[in-house]
């Protein structure tokens, strides 16, 4: 057969097409793909595969290993998520033209609020590689665009006691624009940080990463943000400096005028020391149980606990941690933290050995146990923070000593299980 000069030029934009879009097969096709197996997301793949949300190439690949595009992101969440559109956006972006294979689900998650063209205004570039932090930002967006309690949540995660729990909010990295979308996703459990704590917000993700992120995304946008224990502890914790109401294992007990009634009436006051030492005030108290029973696991537990060391998981199974920020300005020379402030009756200990915690790894300042923590202070040298840990028992009885302030405050907490 003779092909005239049209049909070889046809058939080659054809080929060029396929190549360079790496156009997907067949969604309804289910194709077995050839390169998952034993790979570590293989199950998610395949699951992802029968509910139709991701899709592989043309020949039988899924390329697990490939970061996934801002279009490829755009059909995968557009076939995950169960929100309709109201109304239809056309031409969201320029350079995702009609006649693109990602036209129509770039316009529909558009439209449906996940992505916000403000954030792309030169254009989608769809082949772009997606970043963590916009993949975060994208189902945040969706969440909160279906669910006012999300926007709400939004809103604050933000308030001026922030503690976002990845290592970026410490050692640097992370803006506050992007409190919410981290808080979200790692409130929710969409998303999570490394083994160091960090998040990664400018990594790419990729296609094996995005199948399982999406998975728990379906089963997200059907729970209320209110019933994410994790995030409703970020949210009182920005708010207010502590996690106190959302643990809801301990109490405050004020039988008199002197007891304060709530933990966060303490922050900011100055804290009484048995020598005229330092000026010490609190600034933030996280309660975290390491070993929950009720499967509520705090969105702290792995910044603040670990159980790497043998010895811990039977020295804390039955207590909570209690962790505590403070300042602290010193009022002499050659103020030795670890003996001065650790004898000065603070309950928390301040400036003693914090164990088995990986709050190193988050960038924060605290006694270590190795001995390598700055321990001389002098004055004039301006406010230091430092972490400082205490545990409360779960048994009946169970108490921490009284905080006491300088104007003769005290804040007595206990076990829930005090009777």
């Amino acid at each position: 057969m003779n092909l005239s000069y049209s049909h070889y030029i046809f058939l080659f934009v054809i080929f060029l097409f396929g190549f360079s879009h790496s156009v997907y097969a067949d969604s309804s096709s289910k194709i077995s793909f050839s390169d998952i197996s034993g790979h570590w997301a293989e199950t998610a793949i395949r699951k992802a595969d029968d509910l139709g949300i991701v899709e592989g190439y043309t020949d039988g690949t899924y390329k697990p290993g490939a970061n996934v595009t801002r279009a490829e992101f755009a059909a995968m969440l557009a076939r995950a998520t169960s929100h309709v559109p109201q109304g239809k956006v056309t031409g969201a972006f320029s350079d995702v033209p009609a006649g693109n294979w990602a036209y129509e689900p770039v316009n529909k998650v558009t439209n449906l609020g996940f992505i916000n063209r403000v954030d792309y205004p030169n254009g989608l570039v769809p082949n772009k590689a997606m970043t963590r932090i916009e993949i975060a930002k994208w189902m945040t967006n969706g969440l909160a665009a279906e669910d006012g309690e999300y926007n709400k949540a939004m809103a604050d995660v933000q308030g001026p006691n922030a503690l976002i729990p990845v290592a970026e909010f410490f050692k640097g990295g992370l803006n506050k624009a992007d409190y919410p979308y981290i808080s979200i996703v790692v409130g929710t459990g969409l998303m999570t940080g490394d083994t160091n704590g960090k998040f990664n917000l400018s990594a790419n993700t990729t296609r094996a990463e995005v199948a399982t992120i999406l998975l728990r995304y379906v089963d997200t946008e059907r729970i209320k943000a209110t019933d994410f224990y994790a995030l409703n502890e970020l949210r009182e914790v920005a708010k207010t400096g502590t996690n106190f109401n959302t643990f809801g294992k301990a109490q405050v007990f004020a039988p008199d005028q002197r007891q304060l009634k709530n933990v966060q009436d303490i922050f900011g006051q100055k804290l009484k020391l048995r020598n005229d030492i330092a000026d010490v005030t609190m600034t933030k108290m996280i309660f975290v149980d390491p070993y929950p029973t009720d499967g509520r696991k705090s969105a702290y537990l792995d910044m603040f606990h670990s159980d790497a060391a043998s010895t811990a998981k039977g020295f804390y199974n039955g207590k909570y941690r209690v962790f505590t920020e403070n300042t602290f300005t010193s009022k002499t020379d050659n103020m030795d933290r670890l003996s001065s402030l650790a004898n000065s009756g603070l309950p928390s200990y301040l400036g003693d050995t914090i164990f088995d915690t990986n709050l190193e790894k988050y960038g924060t300042n605290f006694f270590k146990r190795d001995g390598t923590s700055k321990r001389k202070y002098n004055k004039g040298q301006g406010e230091v923070n430092v972490w400082a840990a205490t545990a409360l028992g779960k048994e009946v009885n169970a108490t921490i000593p009284n905080f006491e302030t300088t104007n003769g405050k005290l804040l007595y907490i206990g076990s829930k299980e005090i009777k």
